[in-house]
């Protein structure tokens, strides 16, 4: 099996970019250029310019003057790659500056975006549990008025349920059903709003949150229709994947 054979099986598992990089044993952007062909990059919530954030010592975080705060929100509402300590004073700051300003919109943002990066970044269910509540709370801002960013955000939340119910194996059942509602949720906002990619990896997404609900037949239907809508994008070697897991 070749190292981009590898990563693509461990984007199906659900793994981040940061994580398959360090897995494998390879650069974060070799690992995010595969994973960006093979129809995944949606899981990689550490972009690139995180990545290079990360090698030039990561941004300062400093009280926004009300001429720099375009600038700050540039800044800060992407998700931090690193370790988890800069995540939080980084996110604590942004959410203490946009809860004064009152703006709603930034503020759902940077819960988004803490809260990916904890599910991205966390490696325990405490980690994983802060996460899951960070999204309720942006979800609490991103109503049906706003629902492709409601999307985004449940779609996200469904991942981090299945992350955590890996962790927390106690409450499983309990996890992996939430995530099934957030995944099932985001798919029908996507197709909804004609959203052909991001419905197809909620399919996807939805398709092993079943699998590991025990749920063989709705699993097997779920990612045959991820399979289908991949194809349709022209991205065979995601619908490729999502066939195989489905044991067609």
């Amino acid at each position: 099996m070749s190292k981009s054979d590898r990563m693509r099986a461990l984007f199906v598992e659900g793994k981040t970019v940061t994580e398959v990089a360090r897995t494998v044993g390879v650069g974060y952007p070799f690992a995010y250029g595969v994973a960006k062909r093979a129809g995944f990059a949606g899981t990689a919530a550490n972009r690139r310019s995180g990545g290079q954030r990360q090698r030039t010592g990561g941004p300062r975080v400093r009280a926004a003057r009300p001429s720099s705060r375009p600038q700050f929100r540039e800044t800060i509402a992407a998700p931090l790659v690193g370790d988890l300590a800069r995540a939080r004073e980084g996110f604590s700051a942004a959410l203490a500056h946009f809860r004064e300003h009152e703006e709603s919109g930034w503020h759902a943002r940077v819960l988004h975006n803490f809260a990916t990066s904890l599910s991205n970044l966390g490696a325990t269910p405490e980690d994983l549990s802060e996460s899951v509540a960070l999204f309720r709370r942006a979800l609490a801002w991103r109503t049906p008025e706003r629902e492709i960013a409601r999307g985004v955000t449940l779609h996200n939340l469904g991942l981090a349920l299945r992350r955590l119910a890996e962790r927390d194996r106690a409450r499983a059942g309990e996890h992996l059903e939430g995530s099934a509602a957030a995944l099932r949720e985001a798919a029908d906002i996507r197709a909804r709003h004609g959203l052909a990619e991001g419905h197809a990896l909620s399919l996807f997404h939805l398709g092993l949150t079943l699998e590991a609900l025990d749920e063989p037949d709705q699993a097997v239907e779920t990612l045959n229709r991820a399979a289908e809508a991949f194809e349709r994008l022209g991205k065979t070697d995601s619908a490729a994947i999502a066939r195989e897991r489905a044991g067609v």
